[in-house]
Parts: structure tokens; C-alpha cells; sequence
């Protein structure tokens, strides 16, 4: 979840929150081969790569180009919530959610399409006049967070479990993330405030994923799951709490040098300095089986059951549920 200081810092917030199965030789479920497409850009040794961010949401990913448009695509057949509106251009940052979308554009207004969970709950959030000077987004299963240029965080969707519950008083925010029905926000000391989470009954009953560990400080980025967090801390080490259902809590042992992660639905990536990915939690479809030899990625963003890469070079690579 940025003038010329603003916009780098959304882009970089866009990298660390785009705001759950050991990769590689591990694995914690039964899994299938892995569902792989590419999507590849324009770019050659004179031109720079055509996709600069992504984001994964529930049944669908999002690219944002270079030129400052979006490109869209559905694992599923639903067509409204892969339809980007005609007029939109000049954007920033891009957080896809369940299954609806937000863009932010540089001015500091933000775009609202797709199909949500709920939508009555939800208004078009860009016809909001609280919704401007807005420097970062993040879309979750059914409520939106925006992070505005004073370091305060407004909520919009869905009221349940108090997933709208902003605290008061809540201020000097870096970055943001929305997950199914709990919010993490990062302070600019290194601290993350958590809330939502408040049903009382049922599946969504609290789970532990606004439990902040006491020792946790130091923290650069953070990311919600469906039920469960992660936390990236200034170390490279990564910590994780919630729903562990899947393991997705289960941070893979010796996990160190890590620059970005994102936490799915139950699964999660981390994307390491040398441009290699890690992957742990649900892997009933192959999200967390990493592709051979995936090198070179500078973003990762985990959605429902798919895993998305963008390469250095401007190729974006999927695998997971198609």
C-alpha cells in the first residue's frame, strides 16, 4: 500500500505488499505440477520492460505498465472483474482484491472495478471525497485500505469483524495491508498495529492473526493473509502468525536474506536478494511449487491459489490455479 520522493516510495511499497509450501525441495501437503504460463513484454536491450508491478488477487492478477496503464488477467471466467476501465491511465500502484481491483493514480485519487464479495458493502471508492492524497492501497477480501500522504489510513467495504475499525489515533504509517478480514499497518519506527478479526462465531472466528508477536521490531514490510500475517524485519528474516492450518505460519528454517514478501489466502512467497523465491503454506494446486530455474525477479505477489513473478526483463510468470 508515495511528487517525485512520493511516487518512488509508492513503488517500492507496491513491490513490498503487492499491499501461503517449503519451495524447491519441500513440500508440507499433497501437492499437483505446477500450472505455469508467462506473459512476456516488449522490452529489448534499448527499451525498458512493459510490466513494472503486479498484484495477485482472489481470481485474478493485475500488471502495471510502464506507461501507466493496467493490464488484466482471470483464472476464471469472470469477465467484469478482468475489464479495466477504458479511461484509466496514469497509475502508480495496483492492489487486486478478492474480486474487484484499485489503482492509484498520481494524482492521489484512486480507481474502484470488479465484482466484489458483498458489494453493496462496498462503495466505488474513488467517489469518496475523504479518498485523496492517497499514496498507497491495498484491497482485501471484502474492504479496501488506503494510505494517505499524513501517514493516516482510512477503510472502506465491508463492516464485518471490525475490519473498518481503524484505530484511533492511528498515525505515522509507512505501508498497508489488507487481508480477509484484519488490516496490518507498519509504522515508521519499525512497529505494526494490527486489527479486524472480531467475528464471534464460525470459520472467522479470531485466529490469531492480529496477535503482533511482543518481540516483534525492526519491521520494513508487512502482509496479510486470508487468516494469518507476515512480517519482512530489517534482518531479511521473515515471522509469521495466525492460522497455521496449512503451515503457512511455518517459516521456512534458514530463511534469511529476504527483500519482499506477500502472503496469499494460505500460502506465502518471499523473494530473496539474489532474485531466486520461496514458497511455503497450502499447495493443493501447485501455488507453492517454484519454477525451475525462476531467477532475476525484482516482485512477487501470492493471490487465492496462484503465485505471480515479474522478471527483471518484464516477464511476468504464473503458477499455481490458471
Amino acid at each position: 500500500m508515495n511528487n517525485n520522493i512520493l511516487i518512488v516510495g509508492i513503488l517500492l511499497f507496491s513491490l513490498l505488499l503487492i499491499s501461503g509450501c517449503i519451495s524447491q525441495s519441500q513440500s508440507v501437503n499433497k501437492t499437483e505440477s505446477p500450472s505455469i504460463t508467462t506473459a512476456t513484454s516488449s522490452a529489448s536491450a534499448d527499451k525498458e520492460p512493459e510490466f513494472i508491478a503486479i498484484s495477485a488477487g482472489g481470481t485474478h492478477y493485475l500488471a502495471l505498465r510502464a506507461n501507466g496503464t493496467v493490464a488484466a488477467w482471470c483464472i476464471q471466467n469472470q469477465k467484469a472483474i478482468c475489464t479495466v476501465p477504458n479511461n484509466l491511465t496514469d497509475v502508480i500502484a495496483i492492489s487486486a482484491g478478492d474480486q474487484y481491483s484499485l489503482a492509484l493514480k498520481r494524482d492521489g485519487t484512486v480507481m474502484f472495478w470488479g465484482v466484489p464479495d458483498n458489494s453493496k458493502q462496498i462503495p466505488t471508492i474513488a467517489n469518496s471525497s475523504e479518498i485523496t492524497h492517497v499514496i498507497a492501497v491495498s484491497a482485501g477480501i471484502a474492504h479496501s485500505l488506503v494510505l494517505k500522504n499524513d501517514g493516516t489510513v482510512v477503510a472502506k467495504g465491508s463492516t464485518r469483524c471490525g475490519a473498518r475499525d481503524v484505530p484511533e489515533g492511528l498515525s505515522h504509517v509507512i505501508a498497508i495491508s489488507a487481508g480477509g478480514l484484519h488490516n496490518l499497518a507498519l509504522k515508521d519506527d519499525g512497529m505494526v498495529v494490527a486489527w479486524g478479526d472480531e467475528c464471534e462465531r464460525g470459520y472467522l472466528v479470531k485466529q490469531g492473526q492480529t496477535d503482533v508477536p511482543e518481540n516483534l521490531v525492526n519491521t520494513v514490510a508487512v502482509s496479510a493473509g486470508l487468516y494469518h500475517s507476515l512480517a519482512l524485519k530489517r534482518d531479511g528474516t521473515v515471522a509469521a502468525w495466525g492460522n497455521n492450518e496449512f503451515g503457512q505460519c511455518n517459516v521456512p528454517k534458514n530463511l534469511t536474506d529476504v527483500v519482499s514478501i506477500s502472503a496469499g489466502y494460505r500460502h506465502n512467497l518471499a523473494l530473496k536478494n539474489d532474485g531466486t523465491v520461496i514458497a511455503w503454506g497450502q499447495n493443493d494446486v501447485g501455488q507453492c511449487n517454484v519454477p525451475a530455474n525462476l531467477t532475476d525477479v525484482i516482485a512477487i505477489s501470492a493471490g487465492g491459489a496462484q503465485s505471480v513473478a515479474l522478471k527483471r526483463d518484464g516477464t511476468i510468470v504464473v503458477w499455481g490455479r490458471k
